[in-house]
C-alpha cells in the first residue's frame, strides 16, 4: 500500500511539473523564479567556507547564472505587467530583501576572508575593489 501511494505522490508530482512548464510564464511566475534562484545562489554561498569550497561550487554558480540569464530573457519577451500584477508581485518583496540580504552578507564574509575568488567575482558579476 505504502508503494501504491509513493508511486501515486510521484507520479502527481511528475505531472504538476509537466503541467507546470506547458503554463506561460507571467509576472507572478517569474518572479517567483527569482525568489527560488536566490534562494539557491544563498545556500550555494553559504556553502563556501574555504578555497576548496568556493572552488566546488563555482559549477553550481555558473548554472545559476544562466537560470538568472533565461529568467532575464522570458521577463523581455513579456508585456508591460499590469497594476493587478505589480500588487500580486509586490508580494514577494519581503522574501526578496531576506534572501538579498543573507546573500550580500554570504559575499561580504567571503570578501572579508578573502575567498572571494576572480572566478567567483566573474560569475557573480561583482568587480573587483580597488583598496
Amino acid at each position: 500500500m505504502k508503494h501504491i501511494i509513493l508511486s501515486a505522490l510521484i507520479i502527481s508530482t511528475a505531472l504538476s511539473c509537466a503541467a507546470a512548464q506547458d503554463t506561460p510564464d507571467t509576472h507572478q511566475s517569474l518572479a517567483k523564479e527569482v525568489i527560488a534562484l536566490l534562494s539557491d545562489t544563498e545556500l550555494a554561498l553559504n556553502s563556501c567556507r574555504d578555497a576548496e569550497s568556493v572552488k566546488e561550487a563555482l559549477p553550481t554558480f555558473r548554472e545559476l547564472a544562466k537560470q538568472a540569464e533565461a529568467i532575464k530573457q522570458k521577463q523581455l519577451a513579456l508585456p508591460d505587467s499590469t497594476l493587478q500584477e505589480d500588487i500580486t508581485i509586490a508580494r514577494n518583496v519581503q522574501d526578496f530583501q531576506m534572501l538579498w540580504e543573507a546573500i550580500r552578507a554570504h559575499i561580504d564574509r567571503l570578501m572579508n576572508e578573502n575567498l572571494l575568488s576572480p572566478e567567483l567575482r566573474d560569475v557573480l558579476r561583482i568587480a573587483p575593489t580597488t583598496n
